[in-house]
């Protein structure tokens, strides 16, 4: 029966468009994914939580009253992207113990980089340090083991083998494969290449009741992360090769990575433009494994290839230009305006040769993006590879097939190294627009609340509207300020709301045109104090103790003990609020000291 599901599950897969890391894997078998450039929610620094992008829930967070503290959130640190950084001594995350992720076979993809190599660096375990499902962990410094705990209640490691050693970042894969649904066969890949393999006869790992531990080990002290995470991917199953090395290539990508074996993406190279966003990709390195439907994170599937042969792959990405057309130039015959937005697609084998798959099927999700006329629509491909659109010959026209996607089938055009977009022929009625960049809502005592958006370009745009909340249910308009009509180039805007209430308020702008209609930004949320104000919760304090004020600034918080005597802590202070770190602090009475213009305040707390 566990042949005929496995077939099942795969025939499944094969059918529909797969949207997990680099368009390999959909929820039924990706279990977990943790990307800390998305889903992270914080108090200030601090990681409250980590959201599951598999679809699984399998969502990790702090626990409070757990022991341990908060790992902290670094933004932009590789090639653009945040990571999320753990002290070495106690920090950790944990995700509740779930039957998605008691796995007797899988295939483990993590992104991190080692701040300070040490003994038992632990990355992540399922269980404890004596009895793991599964778990990941440095038995001696510099050093990476991989254990498992079988059913018969024996513990096995691989040898002990090279991990991440450096402070730059890497990729590790760990794949277990169950042979015959008994003996399982180990293999582990250090930036693509083949770092370990085994084939025991161990019987398959032992599921156990335990909760995902991330930075952290159950076990004796020190078995804890001293290094960051970026990415971490679990899928129930081992991934055949041309999927292996596709979600691979997707990571090298986007982390900028060194990729020694398999590196077929080449598009994210400065040299080539940078495409190294939303990553996917379709290949077969034999008839047993394939994969031929992909569309990961981006709006972009391309599936069905008509001649995909052994050891070819097609992969593609973007250079995250606007997904806009107002003022665009470099047109082709009949176009009048295109995406900056451009796609580039790496078409080859495994050592690097160009390669023809055949035709394609290309859908385009345009969720979001109104009015549209699909008979407008044209895709551009640059043949030449000149990096020029105007002296092509547009593509024409998708079929509507319905969820705001839009179908290109039997595509030859794409080839190695080119780059592709998308067009209209009338813009007045179709003119691809998405507009606004950016919007943000930051507290400016004793001011208000400062407004601040951006937009790409606009298109018959009356004006913008500032709307408060307090409840999310009720919304007031609390100022109005003029767009700018039509406008081919970036813009920015700033308002204020000098009369925030007190508390949290919650801020979205609505965007009108001049027939009438209008669209919604995201929420953006300020907590608001009065300029007399200063507030200190929790009291008492655990790890952490947070101030609210309306005028902070480096250097003007201090504390102090019952003694008078002051403290060092640390202390990180955001615009209108401050967290102190209170978890080294003995249990007592304590004295944070403010010190402003006007002369310095004292507030007494305590710490249990």
């Amino acid at each position: 029966m566990r042949v005929f599901a496995s077939i099942a599950l795969l025939l499944d897969l094969l059918a529909s468009a797969q949207n997990g890391p680099g368009g390999v894997g959909t929820a039924a078998n990706n279990v977990l994914w943790l990307t800390a450039n998305q889903g992270v929610t914080t108090s200030g620094p601090l990681v409250n939580a980590w959201t599951d992008r598999s679809g699984n829930a399998n969502n990790a967070a702090f626990l409070v009253g757990q022991p341990g503290q908060r790992p902290v959130l670094v933004g932009t640190s590789q090639n653009g992207y945040a990571t999320i950084d753990f002290d070495g001594i106690d920090d950790q995350l944990q995700v509740p113990d779930n039957a998605t992720l008691d796995l007797n076979q899988w295939d483990l993809f993590m992104v991190g980089a080692v701040d300070a190599a040490k003994n038992n660096n632990a990355w992540f375990a399922k269980g404890t340090n004596t009895a793991p499902n599964y778990a990941m962990w440095s038995p001696s410094s510099g050093a990476l083991q991989l254990p498992v705990y079988d059913i018969f209640g024996l513990l096995s490691s691989p040898t002990t083998i090279a991990g991440l050693t450096s402070t730059s970042f890497g990729l590790v894969e760990y794949s277990n494969t169950a042979i015959l649904g008994i003996f399982p066969s180990r293999n582990v890949y250090s930036q693509g290449a083949t770092v370990y393999t085994d084939a025991s006869l161990l019987q398959l790992p032992q599921a156990n009741n335990q909760p995902l531990r991330i930075g952290n080990v159950q076990g004796p002290a020190g078995w804890n992360l001293n290094g960051d995470l970026a990415e971490l991917i679990f899928y129930n199953s081992p991934l055949n090769q041309a999927q292996r090395i596709i979600v691979s290539n997707y990571l090298s990508a986007k982390y900028a990575l060194p990729h020694t074996t398999g590196n077929l993406y080449v598009q994210d190279d400065p040299a080539n433009g940078n495409h190294d966003h939303d990553v996917a990709g379709i290949g077969r390195t034999s008839t047993s494994a394939l994969h031929t439907d992909a569309r990961g994170t981006g709006i972009v599937r391309i599936y069905n290839p008509s001649g995909l042969a052994n050891n070819e792959f097609l992969l593609w990405g973007h250079q995250n230009g606007t997904v806009g057309t107002w003022g665009s130039i470099d047109l082709p015959a009949g176009i009048q305006g295109r995406w900056f937005r451009e796609w580039r697609v790496s078409e080859v084998n495994q050592s690097g040769a160009a390669v023809d798959v055949g035709a394609v099927t290309m859908d385009f999700d345009l969720t979001g993006i109104s009015p549209i006329t699909a008979s407008d629509i044209r895709l551009l491909v640059d043949m030449d590879n000149d990096g020029l659109f105007i002296d092509e010959t547009p593509v024409a026209t998708p079929v509507a097939a319905g969820g705001n996607i839009y179908r290109f089938t039997g595509i030859t055009a794409l080839a190695n190294n080119r780059r592709f977009t998308l067009g209209t022929i009338n813009y007045a009625q179709t003119p691809l627009p998405i507009e606004l960049l950016e919007f943000e809502a930051k507290a400016d005592p004793p001011t208000g609340v400062r407004l601040n958006w951006r937009t790409a370009t606009e298109r018959n745009n009356d004006h913008f509207t500032v709307e408060r909340s307090t409840d999310l249910l009720e919304w007031l308009a609390v100022a109005t300020v003029p767009g700018a009509g039509n406008s081919s180039t970036a813009l920015s805007y700033v308002t204020l709301d000098p009369k925030p209430r007190v508390g949290i308020n919650y801020y979205r702008l609505r965007q009108t045109d001049m027939d009438g209609t209008s669209t919604l930004s995201h929420t953006e949320s300020v907590l608001w104090a009065k300029a007399s104000d200063v507030s200190l919760f929790p009291n008492p304090a655990h790890e952490q103790l947070i101030v609210v004020a309306a005028q902070l600034e480096q250097g003007s918080l201090r504390l102090f003990n019952a003694s008078g005597a002051e403290i060092r802590v640390p202390i990180v202070i955001g615009a209108d609020r401050a967290w102190v770190r209170t978890a080294e602090l003995p249990a007592g009475v304590y004295l944070l000291r403010l010190d402003g213009p006007g002369g310095h305040s004292s507030h007494p707390f305590l710490v249990e």
